[in-house]
């Protein structure tokens, strides 16, 4: 029997990609062993049983902004539970649940804050109704599993339709309330009017002076939301992908974060917008013709490093412009000077020409110039560029300077040794060191 079972184990080895049942044994050999049949199966390094691979299926399957989240959760520690110690070494993604368990204790603590809120102000109280609003706001942020750790009764409350204690104070509270910056600003004026048309079919009820001008500017405001809104879905609409270009296109996403929140989810054909911006048509250059722009064949590849050119101090790199290369990808250039450039997506540059942009970093011991330029003048970007500097003292800061040595503080973040500076176009900066 162990010659036999020697011989199981060497046929495995040799034939890696099979995928077997343990054989079968005699009552008291099992008894004797005391293992169990059970499938295994060959994944590249090591056999591991039908177990493991459905525990490690279950951890893949937790989504932690889904509703499902705590149910998945669950499921996939009760299965894991309830392998082997020796099954449970054979789990390759336990550090994921491992961090779904820490995210669910994170967001016990954030349900266990909002409800504390809620509950911190009695329900008969006058400035209940504000209070929950303000909660509500609050709760509106939260993704779908996060909303599934508050208790049911609470979100009940936070879902639900909340008046003021008392039908005077209701209307104007709701009037006073209006902010034009809520998401929901619309459906606020649209409740409030309805809640004071309600109310004088059966009083002749006179509101505090200047109130109901509030309402009427909020309804003008709704009105101009609309139309701003409007605008903009109509234009999404003409982009053509045989007749409109990358500029087109740009000017459109341009108009479209001119609208503020409220308005822009008022724009119904967002989406198409998204695909344009994100390259989903091949559109026609700019001009009258197929105008080709001269690139050149040294450029930076986006998503993938490049090395920048080194001319004593001055460390220099290209990058093409066209229709034809933009990406969503960044441009991640290094030096050997303890510095890289960070270049956002050209989906995201603002100068609408053609052609290769050239991005030249310098370094003169304390004093860094950047600059980015199109056809010799400078670029901009609506996202920020990146200078990376290592192995700078955490206390050392970054100040942009100008001509005739004027300067201000730099916007820039420290992590450890290192410092990432940002700006959307060219610029100057110095060094302090402490």
């Amino acid at each position: 029997m162990k010659n036999k079972r020697k011989l199981a184990l060497l046929a495995l080895v040799a034939v890696p990609s099979l995928i077997y049942t343990a054989p079968t044994m005699s009552a008291s050999a099992a008894d004797i062993t005391g293992q169990t049949k059970a499938a295994y199966i060959y994944n590249n390094n090591y056999y591991y049983n039908s177990n493991v691979a459905n525990v490690v299926q279950l951890i893949s399957n937790i989504n932690h902004t889904a509703a499902s989240f705590q149910t998945s959760l669950e499921a996939a520690i009760k299965a894991y539970n309830a392998l082997t110690e020796t099954e449970k070494m054979y789990v390759t993604n336990y550090a994921t649940l491992s961090d779904h368990q820490m995210t669910r204790i994170s967001y016990r603590k954030l349900a266990a804050q909002i409800e504390e809120k809620l509950a911190s102000v009695d329900s008969t109280s006058i400035n209940y109704y504000q209070n929950v609003m303000e909660t509500k706001d609050w709760y509106n942020t939260l993704n779908a599993a996060q909303k599934t750790f508050v208790s049911a009764e609470s979100q009940k409350i936070l879902t639900s339709y909340i008046t003021p204690n008392t039908s005077f104070d209701k209307v104007v509270n709701k009037i006073q309330m209006l902010n034009s910056s809520r998401i929901t600003f619309h459906q606020d004026v649209a409740n409030a009017r309805a809640e004071l048309t309600a109310l004088r079919k059966f009083t002749n009820v006179s509101l505090p002076v200047g109130v109901e001008q509030l309402l009427l500017d909020a309804e003008q405001l709704v009105v101009k939301d609309k139309a701003a809104a409007k605008e903009v879905e109509n234009a999404i609409a003409a982009l053509s992908p045989k007749t409109s270009t990358a500029q087109d296109v740009q000017a459109v996403k341009t108009a479209f974060e001119a609208l503020t929140p409220v308005q822009q989810q008022l724009v119904p054909n967002v989406w198409t917008l998204v695909d344009f911006v994100n390259g989903k048509y091949k559109l026609p250059t700019t001009g009258n013709g197929s105008k080709t722009p001269i690139l050149s064949d040294i450029a930076a590849v986006p998503g993938k490093i490049t090395a920048m050119t080194r001319n004593k101090n001055t460390y220099t790199a290209k990058i093409n412009v066209a229709d034809s290369e933009i990406s969503t990808e960044r441009f991640i250039l290094t030096t050997k000077s303890n510095m890289t450039v960070i270049i956002p997506p050209l989906a995201t540059l603002l100068n609408e020409d053609t052609g290769v942009m050239e991005i030249q970093i310098t370094r003169n011991l304390n004093r860094i110039t950047f600059k980015a330029t199109l056809n010799n003048k400078q670029v901009e970007f609506e996202a920020n560029m990146e200078i990376i500097i290592d192995n700078l003292s955490p206390n050392a800061s970054i100040v942009r300077t100008f001509d005739f040595g004027d300067r201000e503080p730099a916007d820039y973040t420290v992590e450890g040794n290192r410092h990432f500076i940002q700006t959307n176009t060219s610029d100057s900066f110095q060094i302090v060191r402490y």
